[in-house]
């Protein structure tokens, strides 16, 4: 199911280049927020982003939750964060998709993991993170 969830790109801006750390020359920092307008509750377990730096090769970012976290987001409310990513070249694009669990119980049953992380019981399903854009701009 894809349904479950949808997400906003809520800011994007470019990070000052002595912020950067070499090889990349170019860093945005990012407000994006997981929606659940469903009638379940769901959770992040993983992440997986697709980062096309110019006219680079691909990266893949993969990892378990989000920003150290794994949140549990009940219907009708979101989660929100602020992260970065870094650029070689001008221009790139991100997008990717979050997986996680969903459930009707409004208090859900679940289990610690081997990190000590509390992970709902429930039905898997993806929610995709639309493309955006990073373009630097000189001024």
């Amino acid at each position: 199911m894809t349904d479950i969830c949808y997400v906003t790109l809520d800011s994007l801006v470019e990070i000052a280049p002595q912020h950067i750390e070499p090889p990349y020359k170019y860093g945005y920092a990012y407000t994006i927020s997981i929606h659940n307008p469903s009638p379940y509750t769901v959770q992040i377990h993983s992440r997986r982003w697709v980062i096309r730096d110019g006219d680079m090769k691909d990266r893949i970012v993969e990892g378990a939750g989000v920003v150290g976290e794994f949140p549990i987001i009940p219907s009708g409310e979101k989660f929100t964060y602020r992260s970065y990513m870094v650029l070689r070249s001008r221009y790139g694009s991100a997008f990717g998709s979050y997986f996680g669990t969903f459930t009707y119980e409004s208090e859900p049953e679940g289990y610690f993991n081997e990190q000590n992380v509390f992970l709902i019981h429930g039905e898997p399903f993806e929610v995709p993170i639309p493309e955006f854009q990073m373009i630097h701009r000189d001024e």
